[in-house]
């Protein structure tokens, strides 16, 4: 990737209303203004998220930097903008530089700094940190369930049993989460969003996607945005608010009614009630609109996508270290948790690496011989055994994914398909959600997010495609991937080209790798690849994406039964550990 560092053209208009924002200072007419330059200008849109944080973290900056002065002047992020040629500290510079890096990776950061007063209580609301709930308490708000979820700038890692934090912005950046209040109202966030929770009662949403399920006992719940005021009647619906403060509602089952937040400017007294099928849009005036979308009820999101919820593993301690004991994923919407000898094992049938000659590994105490031999030994890493901990690493591959039958075959082994291929003992039958988990040992210097690959049918037919998976369910960054115990990297050679040069060919004997690892997972829907639901799949090809240097570490790969077993009752949340 290019790194490019000279200035953008900024919109000075964009510029000056941005600015005004931040302090607090925009006028309803400036406020209709923005609004529809943001509507109708997309490059407008793209430098409101980058001027936005740059106004709020040059003010967060300009604040820390004169906490003993009496005079605290706001920093203009127009004038660092549009004057290049601006004497910076080498003390502002680098954060600038950051928040800027910030803005173009985590958009939500841009609605920050928004509703919030001065900086002075957002740096307050944001010293505030989350922590784990005592079993035995009743907090506002708990984490239920979380999907590929990352929030920006938090001090520790969520997980499903967690409390949030009263009276604190959290920006959500990636993925979904479930939670569930002290009254019994349910909430699914979609990022990216900026939420608070102000009370078991209630939630600020300042931008994003939320759907609310209000059971018996948790009606009146309420949902504050920018510039409108839901409140529940026992029933689900969903918000949408966008940056401009506009917001969307939507009724999918009972009744709500909706307030402008500024109702005495509005000329509404008393709430506009909407029941089920109905839906109405606050502009980011505090006016109230119909609805006339054809795609209603496209926001709300009664469950967490269907995704790899956790898995089981010995502890480090444990007699027998890092052998997987179960995976729990979420299939059409329902949690099923699969016992290891549950799931459908696989022969390997080909592996072809690239560069990369480092290939098996082993637990610290159990040595592979440096002589290759007749039998499937090293292969059996992978295939035969239930440990985390062994397995083929580094397989080959290719930036673009097959559009036709790898080569497994050929007697001109160079001429062979870099990657892996594999076939199920029994079929595995395509149904909802993932059929199939996928889990990699990954170094924990590496980058979190996993290192992604394609898997492609092993025999192409019409209709039949390869699938990247560029997102694990569980990634470096969750509190559920699995530590590894201590273990030996063994380098070949050669470049193994072929099942019967990994048998035969010699190696350094295994060197004890000194970075820590964890387990991360993946799970596969074969209807990603084309499959129809029903249909028996048996062969599958695995390789890396060749994103970057870092390649795929397959240790253990399993296929979902079917039928599927009775629904799981206790979700695990994380290892054991």
């Amino acid at each position: 990737m290019k790194n490019d560092f000279s200035q953008p053209e900024f919109n000075q208009s964009l510029v000056d209303l941005v600015h005004q924002i931040v302090h607090d200072e925009l006028s309803p007419e400036e406020h209709a203004e923005l609004e529809q330059m943001l509507q109708s200008d997309p490059a407008a849109r793209s430098q409101y998220f980058l001027l936005l944080d740059l106004e709020y973290g040059l003010e967060k900056i300009a604040t820390e930097r004169n906490e003993a002065s009496s005079e605290k002047r706001p920093i203009h992020a127009g004038t660092l903008a549009t004057d290049p040629t601006r004497k910076r500290s080498s003390v502002g510079v680098w954060p600038l530089i950051a928040l800027t890096l910030a803005a173009v990776i985590a958009v939500p950061l841009a609605i920050w700094g928004l509703n919030k007063g001065t900086v002075d209580q957002a740096k307050q609301s944001h010293d505030t940190s989350p922590t784990t709930c005592p079993e035995d308490s009743d907090p506002e708000m708990r984490i239920v369930q979380m999907a590929r979820s990352r929030f920006f700038d938090e001090p520790q890692v969520f997980a499903p049993g967690d409390c949030l934090q009263v009276d604190h912005d959290y920006a959500l950046v990636e993925g979904s989460i479930q939670l569930k209040s002290r009254t019994g109202a349910e909430m699914i966030v979609q990022a990216p969003a900026v939420f608070s929770i102000q009370s078991a009662e209630q939630v600020l949403l300042k931008v994003g996607t939320c759907s609310i399920y209000a059971p018996d006992g948790a009606e009146g719940f309420r949902v504050l945005t920018p510039q409108a005021e839901v409140v529940d009647k026992g029933t689900r619906f969903s918000i949408e608010v966008n940056e401009s403060g506009e917001a969307d509602v939507e009724v999918i089952e009972g009744a709500a009614e909706v307030f402008p937040r500024e109702t005495s400017e509005s000329g509404i007294s008393n709430g506009l009630r909407l029941e089920a099928g109905q839906g109405r849009v606050i502009n980011s005036l505090g006016q109230i609109a119909s609805d006339d979308r054809a795609d209603f009820g496209r926001t709300y999101q009664s469950t967490l996508p269907d995704r790899i919820i956790s898995f089981k593993a010995t502890a480090k301690k444990d007699p027998n270290p890092d052998q997987l004991l179960s995976v729990t994923a979420q299939r059409g919407g329902l949690p099923y948790t699969y016992d290891v000898d549950q799931l459908i094992g696989f022969d390997v049938l080909h592996f072809k690496v690239g560069k990369n000659i480092n290939n098996i590994t082993t637990p610290i105490m159990s040595i592979d011989p440096k002589q290759g031999d007749d039998s499937r030994r090293r292969v059996g890493y992978l295939d035969r055994d239930q440990s985390l901990l062994t397995g083929l690493l580094n397989p080959g591959g290719q930036e673009t994914p097959l559009d036709s039958d790898p080569d497994i075959t050929s007697e001109d082994l160079d001429a062979r398909t870099q990657g892996m291929a594999i076939r199920f003992h029994q079929p595995v039958i395509n149904g909802p959600g993932p059929d199939i988990v996928f889990f990699d040992l990954h170094v924990v210097h590496h980058p979190e997010a996993g290192d992604p690959f394609h898997v492609s049918p092993l025999h192409f037919e019409p209709g039949l495609k390869s699938h990247t998976v560029w997102n694990y369910d569980i990634s470096l960054a969750d509190r559920g991937a699995h530590a590894l115990s201590d273990f030996r990297l063994y380098g070949f050679d050669r470049s193994i080209r072929s099942v019967e040069e990994l048998c035969h060919a010699n190696h350094n004997g295994g060197i004890p790798h000194a970075v820590p690892a964890k387990v991360i997972a993946a799970g596969i829907d074969l209807s990603d690849l084309g499959y129809p639901e029903g249909a028996e799949v048996r062969e599958l090809f695995f390789q890396d994406a060749m994103d970057d240097e870092n390649l795929i570490d397959p240790v253990f790969i399993g296929g979902f039964p079917s039928p599927r077993p009775a629904p799981a009752t206790n979700q695990p949340t994380s290892d054991p550990e």
